[in-house]
């Protein structure tokens, strides 16, 4: 079984097929705001779908990741943008709630519902904490969360025989297709999904070249849940939209400012 570490795969990224949805301008335009060498702190940085605009109009941004895979990836993107905006990057292989020490930041983004990939309440109160310690007063905080389906998470009950789904069939290399499937499961008791995917490679012919699976563990989270977490953690909450990323994605924006220590 895979972790979390290694199941998300900069190659099937780049070519469109994972679970993480691409949201950069919906992120970079709500920063938009900021000035010029704003500290940024891009948590589940990835590919740099957010960072790498971010630093190209002028923010200092401290990526981190806890795939060295991704990291290694996005280092070589880096590497082909001027000097001037790839040294205004800094990446930092690191696994949550931890964070690397460093200047307060102007800001942060969680992005692609990155809070449900924290499977326990201690771990998400732990990582507010920890991303208010290292914000200034007033600095924004940026998070999306999938819509919470509770009808949609009873169907997945083991009772209820979970959800198998083909995801379709994607373009690879040398005129080759692959094949993504899901099988997903949800426990109630412990309020994780438990989703396994299946990457069968076609040659020409439609013929399995190979099989490979991975699995990935999330706990949906309740808006409410979110919020109430932030403003404990030393957040106010600013806004909940609902209609910031496409229709397509079922996704909920949260805002929030770092509040004064002594509030």
């Amino acid at each position: 079984m895979s972790t979390l570490l290694d199941f998300y795969d900069p190659f099937l990224y780049e070519l469109n097929v994972g679970h993480a949805p691409r949201v950069g301008d919906v992120y970079c335009k709500e920063l938009s705001s900021l000035p010029p060498g704003s500290r940024v702190l891009d948590l589940g940085c990835g590919t740099g779908d957010i960072l790498v605009p971010l630093a190209v109009e002028g923010a200092e941004v401290i990526g981190v990741d806890s795939s060295p895979r991704m990291l290694e990836h996005l280092a070589r993107r880096l590497a082909t943008l001027p000097d001037e905006v790839a040294a205004r990057v800094r990446l930092v292989e690191r696994t949550v709630p931890a964070l690397p020490a460093m200047d307060r930041a102007d800001g942060a983004v969680l992005a692609n519902d990155f809070v449900s990939h924290l499977l326990s309440d201690t771990e998400l109160d732990e990582l507010f904490r920890n991303v208010r310690r290292v914000l200034k007063p007033g600095a924004i905080l940026l998070l999306d969360v999938e819509r919470f389906d509770v009808a949609f998470l009873g169907s997945l009950t083991g009772s209820g025989g979970g959800l198998t789904r083909t995801h379709g069939f994607f373009d690879y290399p040398d005129g080759r297709l692959l094949r993504v499937d899901e099988q997903s499961v949800y426990d109630e008791a412990s309020g994780v999904i438990t989703s396994t995917f299946g990457y069968q490679i076609l040659d020409g012919q439609g013929m399995v070249e190979s099989t490979t699976y991975r699995t990935l563990r999330m706990c949906p989270r309740r808006i409410r849940e979110i919020t109430v977490a932030l403003q404990l953690a030393g957040f106010d909450i600013t806004e909940v939209r609902a209609d910031a990323f496409p229709a397509e994605l079922d996704h909920i924006l949260i805002s929030a400012r770092a509040r004064a220590e002594h509030d």
